[in-house]
């Protein structure tokens, strides 16, 4: 399973049978419920790209009926992780490797790969050891920003965002 750029959770979405509504009734940019994703209208298409592959992880669990228990904890960990697998598959290595090669700035290197900043940083902070050295062998010498460092700074950008 290797998407990326190319992934289009719509088209995903309506092949597992889920639908897609935009709704101001949402609360945050989106949630799913009962095989329909709905996704805030203020969202621009990355974020709304990203959150739409985030309810369609939620779909393929069914974590509308299995998921959720009521401990915070609990819930907090299994949407950092479905956040995890939907960053996976809008971020792959190659494409990574490339935006860290043309911009050390992670609004646009989140730009570059249609994701929106939370994102980019989910996905870098979840790089397995062999993704990180992949892309650390890629862009060695060659990007403006080391890996390790954009590694640290989402690591503190999400830290920020949970407290």
């Amino acid at each position: 399973m290797e998407w990326g750029r190319v992934y289009d959770p719509y088209r995903h979405a309506e092949v597992l049978g889920a639908e897609v509504i935009v709704s101001s009734a949402v609360t945050g940019w989106g949630d799913y419920g009962g095989g329909r994703i709905r996704v805030h209208p203020i969202l621009h298409q990355a974020e709304a790209r990203c959150t739409v592959a985030h309810e369609i992880v939620h779909h393929e669990r069914r974590d509308d009926v299995l998921g959720y228990c009521g401990v915070a904890w609990l819930d907090s960990r299994l949407e950092r992780r479905v956040h995890a697998i939907a960053a996976r598959r809008l971020i792959i290595v190659p494409e990574l490797a490339d935006a860290l090669l043309w911009s050390d700035d992670p609004g646009e290197i989140a730009e570059q790969l249609v994701v929106d900043p939370r994102t980019l940083y989910v996905r870098v902070v979840d790089l397995s050891t062999s993704e990180y050295r992949e892309i650390g062998k890629q862009i060695r010498g060659r990007s403006p920003r080391s890996l390790g460092d954009l590694r640290r700074y989402a690591a503190r950008q999400l830290r920020r965002r949970a407290g």
